[in-house]
């Protein structure tokens, strides 16, 4: 069973239907792909996932348990943990004082008795941001400052990693070394459900991508199964540019 199963999902504003009929799975030790045009309720879904969101339908499943009705406060608890499309960060804050932040309150709750100035200090050498530990986050470029969110999503040591976005801002070098920790994650058995645009990361980190589009699954599958698919190459490209491309035998 899927670690994370999500049900027929609806999503309404007023006459404006933002998702139909979602279906997505995340699994256990593996990365998760969610892509799609800009518009396409790929936030949305997360935002339901995550608990920010209430569905007028469907369901979601952590670990075989419906928790569709819980506040997000509560899904942290049982293991999931996200990051934002918008930055959110405390900018006045250091580095470390951001990722210690999220130990804390992990500690308050879990009642586990966890050293969170050793998990600070590990999550922060983890994702590279130990020489940067004593910066105020709002003196980062927007790359950094996104891998510090991560760095905080990490310090709760969750099961469910829901990340919107996260190579958004950071330089070719950056993004390979979000490629590693993604795969070190899902070594782990954690579940990775990674939002993104950056096709080229989704292709080559993603076991399973699903394409979202107008608030429908266009397609899911293997990554070389969704690059090839036609409907997946005109939602990106136009249905003109889409069939030139596909009769061309070029990649979307």
């Amino acid at each position: 069973m899927a670690r994370l199963q999500v049900r027929g999902i609806d999503v309404r504003f007023g006459g404006v239907t933002a998702l139909r009929d979602v279906d997505v799975d995340a699994s256990a030790g593996a990365i998760t792909g969610l892509t799609g045009p800009n518009g396409a309720g790929k936030t949305t879904l997360v935002n339901v996932i995550s608990g920010l969101r209430r569905p007028q339908a469907g369901t979601v499943v952590l670990d075989g348990n419906d928790i569709t009705g819980l506040p997000p406060h509560r899904r942290a608890r049982l293991g999931m943990a996200r990051t934002f499309q918008r930055l959110d960060v405390f900018g006045s804050l250091t580095v470390r004082e951001n990722i210690l932040v999220a130990a804390e309150i992990r500690r308050r709750w879990s009642h586990d008795g966890i050293n969170t100035r050793r998990v600070t200090d590990e999550v922060m050498s983890e994702v590279g941001l130990r020489s940067l530990s004593r910066e105020r986050c709002d003196t980062l470029p927007t790359g950094l400052a996104r891998l510090v969110e991560v760095a905080r999503a990490l310090a709760t040591q969750p099961s469910l990693l829901l990340l919107d976005e996260p190579s958004s801002g950071l330089t070719e070098e950056e993004t390979a070394d979000l490629t590693g920790l993604l795969e070190r994650l899902a070594q782990r058995d954690m579940a990775v459900l990674l939002v993104e645009h950056d096709i080229d990361l989704v292709m080559s980190v993603c076991e399973t991508v699903h394409v979202l589009d107008c608030g429908q699954i266009l397609a899911a599958g293997p990554p070389a199964e969704i690059q090839r698919d036609p409907a997946v190459r005109a939602a990106y490209l136009g249905p003109e540019r889409g069939r030139v491309q596909e009769t061309a035998g070029v990649s979307a």
